[in-house]
C-alpha cells in the first residue's frame, strides 16, 4: 500500500480537468479568498519543479481557478498537487493550457506511449489500444482494475509532446469480489493513510462502485481517499461525495 505522500503523485485525471461542478457541499468557511490566493501564489513560487510565471490564480468562494500556460502535462499536474494541502480550499478548477517547448509527430508519440505501457509492470499492454491525433493520446480497451487504468494514463501523460490524454479504458475486474469485502478494505486503507479519525469517511459499495461520504480537512485528503479506494482490488469506479471542512 502506498503512503499518503506517494499517492499525491498519482491523482485521478478528472481532478486535473477541474471536474468539480455540483459535487461539493461547502461547510462554513473561516479563511478569506484573498488569504487562500496568497498562500497558493507563495506555494507555487516556492516550488522549483515548475515555472509559476505563466500561471494565473483566482479564488472565488473557496474554489481555486488556475489558468495560464505551462509547457507540459506534468507541470499542470504538479501545480495542482502543490496547492492540495492549503487550508480553506474547497475545490480546484485547473484550466491551465499546454504550450509544449517543441512539437513531435503523432507517430513518434504513439511509439513512445506503447513502449511506456510495455515497460510498466502494472499494465497489460495487450489489452490497450493507443491512438494519437494532434498530440492527444486516446486509450481504449480494458484493464483488470482502476489502478491499472490510472497507470496507463500516467504512462501516456509522461511522454514528451503529449498535450492531452483521453481515457476510454473500461475496468473489467477478474475475479469479481463481494461489495462487503471491497468496503472493508477501503475503510481500512483510508483510515490508515488519510490521517482521519475512524468514522469521518463513510464508505458504501454497490456493484463494485465505491461511494465516499463524510468530511475531510483538505482537498488533498479528499484526493488521496479517492485514489486509495481506486487501488483496492475489485473496484470498478469511485464516486467522491466528501466535503471539505474549513
Amino acid at each position: 500500500m502506498l503512503l499518503a505522500q506517494d499517492l499525491l503523485q498519482v491523482l485521478p485525471e478528472r481532478f486535473l480537468n477541474g471536474d468539480f461542478s455540483g459535487e461539493i457541499m461547502a461547510l462554513p468557511r473561516e479563511r478569506s479568498d484573498e488569504n487562500i490566493r496568497q498562500d497558493v501564489l507563495d506555494a507555487l513560487a516556492a516550488d522549483a519543479r515548475i515555472d509559476e510565471s505563466g500561471i494565473n490564480v483566482d479564488v472565488v468562494d473557496g474554489t481555486v481557478y488556475l489558468t495560464g500556460v505551462v509547457p507540459s502535462i506534468i507541470q499542470k499536474r504538479t501545480a495542482q498537487n502543490i496547492i492540495g494541502r492549503i487550508k480553506g480550499i474547497l475545490a480546484v478548477n485547473n484550466d491551465i493550457q499546454l504550450s509544449p517547448l517543441y512539437t513531435r509527430s503523432d507517430i513518434d508519440i504513439e511509439a513512445d506511449v506503447k513502449a511506456a505501457l510495455q515497460r510498466d509492470a502494472w499494465v497489460d499492454e495487450k489489452r490497450i489500444k493507443v491512438r494519437v491525433d494532434d498530440g492527444t493520446v486516446y486509450l481504449e480497451g480494458t484493464a483488470e482494475d482502476v489502478s491499472a487504468r490510472s497507470a496507463a494514463e500516467d504512462d501516456a501523460r509522461a511522454v514528451k509532446g503529449v498535450v492531452e490524454v483521453v481515457d476510454d479504458i473500461a475496468v473489467v475486474p477478474a475475479p469479481a469480489r463481494l461489495d462487503s469485502e471491497i468496503a472493508e478494505d477501503v475503510r481500512r486503507d483510508v483510515e490508515r493513510n488519510v490521517r482521519v479519525k475512524p468514522g469521518q469517511i463513510h464508505v458504501q459499495v454497490a456493484d463494485g462502485v465505491v461511494f465516499l461520504r463524510g468530511t475531510v480537512a483538505t482537498i488533498a485528503q479528499r484526493w488521496i481517499a479517492e485514489d486509495i479506494a481506486r487501488w483496492v482490488p475489485g473496484v470498478v469506479d469511485v464516486v467522491d461525495e466528501l466535503r471539505i471542512k474549513d
